[in-house]
């Protein structure tokens, strides 16, 4: 039988191996012990006879192995290793080495096994490195680690090399002689120069690639390099880059996925849901990049531990923290300056990690105002730790914060308010008022975890978390009654407060398998719009009297079980399942039974073919009031008039593996969506005549597409391009004359290239070139005259109607933009500094933001002529500049 070994593949593990083998397997190299034969062709046993000629090897086996009476080997030379894997290749065996004799043992279901756990991390800042590959590149046999780092795998008894790999690090070996289970750690070092090419020995094997479709991992360096406004560093501006996904508008920071809003999207920051990622009405997000160790984009296969929204699942990992020493990053923009440092509480034992961001705009808006009598002023900030603490070998314990705030106040109607007669000081005596409005948005978010490891197999990970998320308006009025002065205020809050507590188990039986289960409950607290007056009259007691909704209290459960497994050597599946219950007003239950499927096939090591199927549900909604994120926007629980959402999605997927770090994707998705909400035509936010649920409409809709992705994450030219096809529309009975209309987040064609090109060591480019087609608006066909009719009061002569024919019936303006940004990088004694500069909109394309109409007088003719004009949010290039000191 003909056997064929990669050249490449051969010539790189012996170079490797060779050089490895003195530092790290003392003795037991006689495995690497190179070996050259006069021909060749020959039997199994000519070569084993040939090898112990030529070196002090004596060979014992099982006469369970595969003797084949003719191999052909591609080279004449190899290490003794590598021509026993070549022999038995229809046979994978293991060899337990014994001083210079080899024990050669067929791998059987039978075969003696022992268990290799352990975490995969940096080896500098001992960071945990997550789902990093754990693999036996011989055997073909490997996992991956998990949130925290841990891995585990069984492997059988005898001489085994094992590998990890991750983007950006230089792969790491370990040789050990099995013989019971063992706990070891991978050190990985970063590539100072990352590799244009990647050798294919150096691939991680095609088996442990991933079953999901419709993942994206993305660098954080790549992220930090994006041009972006203002040079504030944004996650989220990042992602809208990826094929699928889309912004609002120009400038936003939420995320339309896949023909779905944004509140669809399962945002996470350490296990924890976040219910507004926005800074500035959408125009950054909450997320600071360099409190941010990792970004997982997942916009269908849904694996079954995720649940709760319908379209995607944004899972952002913070720094735990350096263990190893002090380190910082600090830097100042346009908008607002950022520090972050991290180091070790306790060597080796505990460490921290800690970021804040704060913009200025109202320190100067106050220098500006000095002697104006009417102030304005607006900041945001954002406050990120985390700590943790190894307990022991097995324990960890994890505690984790994030405090975020945007807040903009007025000051106006400047009083001077008498507090006294003035008999005693010979005049009156004032004191200098004002007026007061404030509106802004808060996140409150908290968590502790604690891990756990049973055994040698099971990694348990118990959180309980906090999340509050309030938006409030709040006024302040001063005025004269009967002589004496009176206060009033009116205070108006939302938002939705959270406690849970959930366990997650990881269970890791055999390479073949990786099992994940858990269970959650969750204590929902919503405030669906609250009024409160308080009136305070001089020398009198205060009146306090509140309007508006109640409290509601909502409970939540949540189950699921998956299993990623191998079926058979090209085949692997994950299949689960996700069971949620939720409590409504007068004691009802929804409940919702979700499949998850999966499925890859390997056409090639490198090539693979994947399907999914996925069921999610939602049980709370965001009623907006405009086509932004603003302040009234409210979550509001499902309830007995109000169903839950549902969606169901399927995706076939192509990925091919160019080189390590270098792929090109293709999926194909359809998507269909029940019980989605939309305000009734007759009815508006401000309607207070009936209560919010009367206001709605259900109805449903579907999305399909498909998404092209070519993502190269390694190299002095990196970044992806990525091509999105898409439909997606909605049918409500009481909207449209019943008739289906595009979805509002409807786009056909969206084209997005970011690239980043590393110029020398210290300086590199960005550009990023957007290209998307209209999205859909409505918009009035007619204005008509409407007399004023006799039975009514006003003494207007009449006024106009518009006549709306159809919803979403047209297309804004195609939307493109380019920007450029460059980073030039200086090494100093104490650290690095890093000037960032850049032009956004580089060609000064003026985008739409709104459509509106306007009347203007035809200045020969005298009559009024109607013309739709657009409103453009960044018409001209607009430059940015940020210092970075990194120490």
């Amino acid at each position: 039988m003909s056997v064929i070994l990669s050249h490449t593949h051969k010539s790189t593990l012996l170079l490797l191996l060779i050089l490895l083998v003195s530092t790290h397997l003392n003795g037991q190299n006689v495995l690497y012990t190179p070996v050259e034969f006069a021909s060749e062709t020959g039997s199994t046993k000519s070569f084993l006879s040939e090898i112990e000629a030529q070196t002090d090897i004596v060979f014992s086996y099982s006469n369970q192995l595969c003797f084949e009476t003719e191999v052909q080997l591609p080279v004449r030379f190899g290490t003794v290793r590598q021509v026993l894997d070549a022999l038995f290749i229809n046979c994978p065996s293991n060899y337990i080495v014994r001083g210079s004799k080899i024990i050669i043992q067929p791998i059987t279901e039978d075969s003696e096994k022992f268990v290799i756990k352990g975490y995969v991390i940096d080896s500098s800042s001992k960071e945990a490195l997550i789902q990093a590959n754990v693999y036996e590149p011989e055997l073909l046999l490997g996992t991956m680690s998990n949130n925290f780092g841990f891995f585990s795998i069984v492997m059988p008894k005898g001489f085994v090399h094992l590998s990890s790999s991750y983007v950006g690090y230089k792969n790491s070996h370990q040789y050990i002689n099995l013989e019971q289970d063992t706990a070891i750690y991978f050190l990985m070092e970063p590539k100072d120069e990352l590799d244009e090419i990647a050798v294919v020995g150096d691939r991680v094997p095609g088996r442990v690639k991933s079953t999901r479709t419709g993942t994206i991992d993305v660098p954080i360096e790549q992220i930090k390099k994006v041009p972006v406004y203002l040079g504030e560093v944004d996650v989220v501006k990042s992602i809208q880059l990826l094929p699928g996904i889309q912004s609002g508008g120009e400038g936003f920071s939420e995320l339309y996925v896949r023909g779905g809003g944004p509140d669809q999207n399962l945002v996470l920051m350490d296990d924890v849901p976040i219910y507004n990622v926005s800074h500035l009405l959408g125009f950054f997000s909450i997320f600071n990049a360099d409190a941010v160790n990792k970004v997982r984009v997942i916009k269908g296969g849904f694996p079954a531990r995720y649940g709760g929204r319908l379209s995607s699942v944004v899972d952002i990992r913070m720094y735990d923290g350096n263990n190893e020493e002090f380190k910082g990053v600090a830097s100042i923009g346009l908008l607002s300056s950022k520090i972050a440092v991290e180091g070790p509480l306790i060597k080796n034992k505990s460490s921290f990690s800690a970021s804040l961001r704060r913009t200025y705009f109202d320190v100067l808006t106050s220098m500006w105002q000095w002697k104006e009598a009417d102030k304005s002023r607006y900041y945001f900030y954002d406050f990120n730790t985390k700590l943790n603490y190894k307990l022991s070998d097995r324990d960890r314990l994890y505690f984790s914060a994030y405090l975020g705030k945007d807040q903009y106040g007025i000051s106006y109607n400047e009083q001077h308010i008498p507090i006294g007669s003035g008999q005693e000081t010979g005049g009156e005596q004032t004191v200098k008022t004002y007026d007061e409005s404030d509106i802004g948005w808060r996140n409150y978010v908290g968590a502790v975890r604690w891990n756990h490891v049973f055994g040698n197999k099971v990694f348990a990970n118990t959180t309980i978390t906090y999340s509050d998320y309030r938006f409030f308006i709040d006024q302040t009025l001063n005025y004269m009654s009967d002589g004496s002065w009176s206060k009033g205020s009116k205070n108006y809050y939302s938002g939705i407060r959270d406690f849970s507590a959930k366990i997650d188990l990881d269970y890791m039986p055999s390479p073949k398998h990786y099992i994940r289960m858990g269970a959650s409950a969750i204590n929902h607290v919503f405030y669906p719009g609250i009024d409160v007056v308080l009136q305070e009259f001089s020398g009198g007691v205060p009146v306090d009297t509140a309007y508006g909704g109640t409290e509601m209290y909502r409970s939540e459960f949540r189950l699921y079980m998956e299993d990623d497994f191998h079926l058979l050597p090209r085949l692997k599946l994950n299949i689960g399942g996700h069971f949620s219950l939720f409590q409504t007003d007068g004691g009802k239950y929804y409940w919702s039974a979700e499949p998850r499927l999966s499925a890859r096939f390997l056409m090639r090591d490198n090539f693979s073919v994947k399907l999914a199927y996925s069921q999610m549900t939602q049980y709370m909604h965001l009623l907006r009031t405009a086509t932004v994120a603003m302040p009234t926007d409210l979550w509001l629980p499902v309830s007995e008039k109000i169903a839950p959402m549902r969606a169901a999605q399927s995706a076939l997927g192509f990925e091919y593996e160019i080189n390590k770090g270098f792929s090109v994707s293709l999926e194909l998705y359809y998507k269909k969506l029940a019980d989605i909400l939309a305000y009734k035509e007759t009815t508006g936010y401000f309607d207070f005549a009936s209560d919010w649920q009367s206001k709605l409409t259900a109805g449903k809709g579907q999305s399909y597409g498909f998404e092209l992705l070519l993502h190269r994450k390694l190299g002095s030219l990196s970044g992806w391009f990525g091509y999105t096809y898409s439909k997606s529309t909605n049918k409500f009975d009481e909207l449209n004359n019943g008739k289906a209309f595009p979805a509002n987040y409807d786009r056909t064609h969206d084209v997005s290239l970011y690239t980043t090109y590393k110029l020398s060591k210290k300086v590199d480019v960005g550009f990023t070139w957007t290209f998307g087609s209209g999205s859909p608006i409505t918009l009035p066909e007619t204005k008509y005259y409407a007399p004023q009719l006799p039975t009514t009061v006003s003494d207007a002569e009449g006024g106009s109607n518009q006549l709306i024919n159809e919803r979403n019936g047209y297309r804004m303006p195609n939307f493109h933009r380019l920007d450029i940004g460059f980073n030039f990088k200086k090494e100093k004694h104490w650290g690095t500094r890093l000037w960032s500069l850049g032009l956004m909109n580089s060609y000064g394309r003026q985008n739409p933001f709104f459509l509106y109409f306007a009347d203007s007088e035809n200045q020969q003719t005298g009559e009024l002529e109607r013309s739709l004009k657009q409103f453009s949010l960044f018409p001209i290039p607009i430059p940015y500049v940020r210092y970075t000191v990194k120490f």
